[in-house]
This record gives structure tokens, sequence and C-alpha cells, in this order.
């Protein structure tokens, strides 16, 4: 299955950021404490910023996980179709998507969508040669 440049550009995109949100995710709520570490929290602080917290964050978090279930219903699709890389590969990568997607679907799109040729580890045997 092969991709445009542009496509690949926008999963890839979208990869990073299904990578890296949890993590700013984690920052923004470890930061709704900085004002009671520095002593300049409100009496009402910690209703006062979980309302902001969760303003910002809950919208975030319900794109996050459309763009989630899109890229695993994405590389299902592109694995299936993949057929010239190798079958047991494709199982883990799959696996991975499934249960770790934040390794797994970086791992999926640097092996098989990113690069020109794959590796020859991750070809079937009669193609890795060739």
């Amino acid at each position: 299955m092969t991709l445009s440049t542009p496509v690949k550009a926008l999963v890839g995109v979208l990869t990073l950021l299904v990578f890296l949100f949890p993590v700013g995710f984690f920052l923004l709520w470890a930061l709704m404490f900085f004002p009671m570490f520095i002593g300049e929290a409100s009496p009402d602080f910690p209703f006062q910023a979980f309302d902001t917290v969760f303003a910002v964050a809950f919208p975030l978090m319900c794109l996050f996980t459309v763009a989630m279930y899109g890229l695993i219903a994405f590389y299902v699709t592109h694995a299936i179709k993949n057929q010239g890389a190798s079958d047991v590969v494709r199982i883990v990568a799959l696996l991975a998507v499934f249960f770790l997607p934040y390794l797994g679907m970086p791992f999926y799109y640097i092996v098989f969508i990113l690069m020109p040729k794959p590796p020859s580890w991750a070809m079937k045997p009669q193609l890795a040669g060739s």
C-alpha cells in the first residue's frame, strides 16, 4: 500500500500527537498545582484550577480519542494490506498498536511508512533479498 507524501505527513503528525499528548496532558495537570507551591493559591484554589484545566483538557481529550481510534483503524488497515512485510512483524506491530499505542504507532510508522524501503528483517524472506 503506497501513500502520497501529504498523507504520510498527516499520519506522521497525528502519530506524533498521539505520542506527545499524554506528556502534555500530564504537564497541564501538574501545572494546575503550581500556584499552591509558590503560595499564591486562592481559597477556592482546587475547584477553580480544576475548572480551568477541565475546560481546556476535556475538548482536547475528545479530539485525542477520535484521532487515536482513527489511527488504530488506519494502522490495522495498512498492516493487513502490507503483504510485503513479514507476518511475524505485522502481528507484533499490530499487537503493539493495540496494547502499547504510544510505542507501536511510531514504530510502525517509521519502519513501514516513513522509510522508502523497510529493513530486511521486517520483510518476507523471499522479498528481503531483492
